[in-house]
This record gives structure tokens, C-alpha cells and sequence, in this order.
């Protein structure tokens, strides 16, 4: 009778994954929401799959295609199909069979200590000269892919394992990104990494889906993707691009590798194709609740928690904790106009942004003298005038076939640069002025620097810049306007994670501060595929998010918040 409910209901799946039709979606729970009861039927319909050889065929496949499947936009449809493929033959074992998640973005403060890791979950780190895994459910399992060995884990920091990307991080992402590539690729080059690596052994190999780690991880990727669309549903369910991406142009048609009868199309919305919708952990709710808590402290700050862009003023904007200009012709001193000059300077150009620039521009031209402050005002402007115009035309560049410079200039803010370009070329003129460029150098500079062996079109191709971004710029300079958080705030957070409350203000400082994440070694980088600079960048822009919210008086991340209550809450 069970298998042949089984046949039955593996028909049922394919039927609803062929016409688009799903009345039910499965939930998938996080994985600490299990009862022991349901999470003991996971690791042993886990089991049968290895024993019955189906683990083997998923790390097997995962193999074959690694070169397709990663660094490229199918990244995020692949992974999605394949992790699906794993809860399908579960559910061949034992029919009904839950299919968690595991949020380790609640874990990101200190991983290894996270209850995954113990007996009663998934098993901790490997042991002996094999680094075999010798406790928890998946304790002495015999590997065959690539070859005969015992299923091995070594954490990146003995044991310990490095940080994770918190909860701000990750919502600042999907918040930020606004096409499909760009989240799959700051994804993949960015939070991704860090938990393969941080557990390694199998996990950082081609054939890590030995550990079943990995589809746990990826089932949380996933779930980033899903409630990405979910914040756009109207597109994003639809939304398929090579954004970020060195490939030709994508299309929703294209054939998902290893699987010759899916296309991305059917794997863009899993509430109906696949059939299965997430249930959340309460990181993303509890990280929205101190974000509105934010935004009621900082008035430059949006209701969607991320950063707006400098605002258009008559004169200089101050940063928070610089005087304004004494008056409209009145000497700034050098570290005002540096200040407003790097505000109005960052980021890819914006009409505010456009605004904020030239009204620096009309201040700096008010200066006189020939003296250290108008030198330091000179180069500043100078500096964020080359950044600006470096920025339009990198901008201009985005998207398919778009390598136009003639575009950039004419088609995005056409008076504002031509002002601006003049502006640079008269500094050679301009005595007592930092020496600008003159229009020949501009001339040849852009085209050693579009075409040349080592320009931008060179390096856009190998891999080795990027356009779009995907977390927030200028959040940290935000974040330094904020007062305290309410200790309403921060009880809020405990309960929406259900957690046992505690006395935060008693837990060591350093145990309260989010800690950096993980520097990855380029040879992943390498080995999947990605973009080592890019990365770098992605992990700095972390850091400087972490860094300002970290300056928060009161502020504690709900990855803090889990592991105090781990820690020190008593039941």
C-alpha cells in the first residue's frame, strides 16, 4: 500500500509541476520549528536516500554541471528545481515527510554554537585525520561521489566557524536589488560562500550535497529568492535577466541544465509549478521591527529602512555632526566641503544627487584666495566631479548592449554633465587650483579606459567589475544620525522570535556587537565561477552596515538578540 501511495503521489507532483496547477502548496517550516518527532522523519527519509542511492545521483548531477549552475543567472533557478528534486525523493521515502530550512542568518553571530550542530539536529564538526563526521543522525555515512569516503566536515576556524551574514544584511539586499541578477548575484558572491566554506569538509566541494547541510542551506537561498518576490509579486514572479552577469541575454525558456524538461519559467513562481511556499523564522519580521524603530529615529531615513539620497539644498549639506556654512559666501573649512562633497558624490547619479553636486559646485566657487582651504575645497570637488562622471557612465553601460558612452553623457543628466566636464577641464586654467585634466588626457583616458587592454569593457567581460548595486550605499552615514533604540524595540524582537527574554544590558559588550563575516579565499571565487573583486566590495559595504549599526546605542540585531537567549535565557 505505501508504495503504491508513493507511485500515486509522485504523479500528482509531476502532473501539478507540468500544467502550473497547485490548490495546495506544502509548507516549509524552518527547521528548529520541527517537532523532535517530525525532525526524526527528515533525517532518516535523509538516510534512505543515501541508502537507496538517490543521494548520490543529486551529487553526481550537481558535479556534471557545476560549470553551468554557478556564476551565471540560472544560478538561483537551478538550485531552486534541485532542492526541490531533494523533497521530492523524501517524499518517495516516506510520503508527507516535512522539508525544512535552516535560517542560519540567526546563527551569524557565532555559528558553531547554534543548536544545528548538536546531536539532536544535524551533527557538529568532522574528527580524525578524515575529519569524518562521527555524531548526529548522518554519523559514519559512507560517501561514493566523486569517490569512496566517510561524509567529512573541517569548520573554517577550528571549531568555531566564522560568521554569517546577519539579518540587516540580507533584508538591505532584497531591499535594495530591483532585478533579478542583481540579487542572485550578490547572493552567489556574497552571503552564499560563507556558510559552505564556514562548515567545509564535503560542503566545499562540487559535491557537497553529500552533506545534507547543503540542501538545508540552499533551501534557505531559496527562501531569500521567494521572499524577494514576494515583496514584488506583480513582477517578480516573472522576473528573469542577466543583471550583474557576463552571459548573453537570458530568457525565461531557457532549459534549466541537468533537467531537460524544465525551463526557468517553471521554476520562477514555486506557489504554483512546484507547489510549495515558506513559512518564516522571524529574522525578516524582527529585522523589520528595529528597522521602523530606525526610521522613527532618523529622519533621512525611508520607510523601507534603506538610505535616501542627498537632498537638493540651496547650499552645503552638513553631515550630522558638522556645523552648517556660516553663510552663502562664507568659507567652509576643508573638512565641510569634503564631507558634503563625499555626500554628494556617492552612488550612481540620481536627480538629488545632481542637485547636491552643483550646489557644492556654486558654494567652492565662492571661495577665494590662495590658501589651504581652497586647495583642499578644490580637490574635493575635483575628486567627486571625476567619481560622479566615472559613475554616469558606468550607469550608462548597465544592461544589455548598452556599452555606449555616447549614451551615458547625452540620455542620463546631458546639462549636468556638460557643466560638470567643463568644470574639470577649466581647473588647468584656473590658477591656485589643483591641476585638473586636460581635454586630450579626458579623450584618451576614456578610451584606454573603455577599450584598452585593460579597461573597463575588458574587465566587465572577465568578470571583474560590476553595475548594479546591491546593498544600499551611504547606510552607515545614515545609521550615524540614529538615537537610541527603545527597549520596547528590542522585547518586540524576542517575542516575535519567541525566545526567552533577557537582560540584555548584563551580556558582555562584545557579545552584543554583530561581528564582521567571513573572508572568503579567492580560490572559491575561482572555482565557482565568481567575481573576487566584486565580492570584496559586497563584504566592505557589510562591514560599514555592521559598523553603523553597531554605533547604535541600544541597537542589538535579532542575530545577537538569538544567540543571548541561547546563551543566557533560562525556560
Amino acid at each position: 500500500m505505501t508504495k503504491k501511495l508513493t507511485v500515486i503521489l509522485a504523479a500528482l507532483a509531476l502532473a501539478a509541476s507540468v500544467s502550473g496547477q497547485c490548490s495546495s502548496p506544502v509548507s516549509r517550516p524552518e527547521i528548529r520549528s520541527l517537532s523532535p518527532e517530525d525532525r526524526a522523519r527528515f533525517f532518516q527519509a535523509a538516510n534512505k536516500l543515501r541508502e537507496n542511492g538517490e543521494l548520490a545521483r543529486l551529487s553526481k548531477m550537481h558535479v556534471d554541471n557545476a560549470d553551468t549552475i554557478h556564476g551565471h543567472p540560472v544560478f538561483l533557478a537551478f538550485h531552486r528545481v534541485f532542492s526541490n528534486d531533494f523533497a521530492l525523493a523524501l517524499n518517495k521515502v516516506d510520503p508527507g515527510v516535512p522539508v525544512p530550512y535552516w535560517d542560519w542568518s540567526l546563527d551569524a553571530t557565532d555559528p558553531a554554537s547554534s543548536a544545528i550542530f548538536t546531536d539532536d539536529f544535524c551533527g557538529g564538526n568532522g574528527a580524525g585525520p578524515q575529519n569524518c563526521v562521527q555524531s548526529g543522525p548522518f554519523a559514519n555515512w559512507q560517501m561514493t561521489v566523486e569517490n569512496q569516503h566517510c561524509l567529512a566536515r573541517k569548520f573554517n576556524q577550528g571549531d568555531k566557524i566564522a560568521p554569517f551574514w546577519p539579518p540587516e544584511a540580507l533584508l538591505s539586499m532584497q531591499q535594495t536589488c530591483t532585478q533579478y541578477g542583481a540579487l542572485s548575484s550578490g547572493i552567489e558572491n556574497g552571503c552564499h560562500g560563507a556558510v559552505h566554506l564556514g562548515i567545509s569538509g564535503d560542503m566545499s566541494t562540487m559535491f557537497a550535497p553529500n552533506d545534507p547541510f547543503f540542501f538545508l542551506h540552499h533551501l534557505m537561498i531559496d527562501k531569500l529568492w521567494y521572499d524577494w518576490q514576494l515583496m514584488g509579486p506583480e513582477s517578480r514572479f516573472q522576473m528573469y535577466d542577466n543583471v550583474n552577469y557576463q552571459d548573453p541575454p537570458v530568457s525565461p525558456e531557457d532549459v534549466i541544465p541537468g533537467y531537460p524538461n524544465m525551463r526557468v519559467k517553471d521554476a520562477l513562481d514555486p506557489r504554483n509549478g512546484l507547489c510549495y511556499v515558506y513559512v518564516d523564522s522571524g529574522s525578516g519580521a524582527a529585522t523589520k521591527r528595529l528597522m521602523e524603530e530606525i526610521n522613527k529615529q532618523s529622519a533621512s531615513a525611508p520607510a523601507n529602512g534603506t538610505p535616501a539620497p542627498p537632498s537638493a539644498s540651496p547650499g552645503l549639506a552638513p553631515t550630522p555632526g558638522q556645523p552648517s556654512p556660516a553663510g552663502a559666501g562664507a568659507p567652509a573649512t576643508p573638512p565641510s566641503i569634503a564631507n558634503a562633497a563625499s555626500l554628494a558624490g556617492n552612488g550612481i547619479p540620481s536627480a538629488d544627487s545632481a542637485a547636491q553636486l552643483n550646489a557644492l559646485t556654486n558654494n567652492v566657487s565662492k571661495l577665494s584666495g590662495n590658501n589651504g582651504a581652497v586647495a583642499t575645497a578644490s580637490a574635493a570637488l575635483h575628486g567627486q566631479q571625476m567619481n560622479f562622471l566615472q559613475n554616469a557612465i558606468l550607469n550608462g553601460l548597465s544592461g544589455n548592449g548598452a556599452m555606449d558612452m555616447a549614451s551615458a553623457l547625452i540620455n542620463r543628466h546631458h546639462r549636468f554633465l556638460r557643466r560638470h566636464v567643463a568644470a574639470v577641464l577649466r581647473r588647468e586654467e584656473n590658477e591656485g587650483e589643483v591641476k585638473g585634466l586636460s581635454l586630450d588626457q579626458i579623450l584618451t583616458g576614456v578610451a584606454g579606459g573603455l577599450l584598452g587592454k585593460d579597461g573597463l569593457v575588458g574587465h566587465l567581460v572577465n568578470g571583474l567589475g560590476h553595475v548594479v548595486q546591491v546593498l544600499p550605499q551611504g547606510l552607515a552615514k545614515t545609521l550615524q544620525a540614529v538615537g537610541s533604540i527603545a527597549e520596547t524595540a528590542v522585547s518586540d524582537v524576542f517575542d516575535i522570535l519567541k525566545l526567552p527574554k533577557v537582560d540584555i544590558s548584563k551580556i558582555p559588550e562584545q557579545e552584543r556587537q554583530i561581528p564582521y563575516v567571513a573572508e572568503i579565499p579567492d580560490w572559491w571565487y575561482a572555482h565557482n565561477n565568481l567575481n573576487a573583486t566584486y565580492a570584496a566590495q559586497l563584504r566592505q559595504q557589510v562591514h560599514d552596515m555592521i559598523d553603523g549599526y553597531n554605533r547604535i546605542p541600544g541597537y542589538v540585531s535579532p542575530a545577537v538578540i538569538h544567540y543571548a537567549a541561547k546563551k543566557y535565557g533560562t525556560n
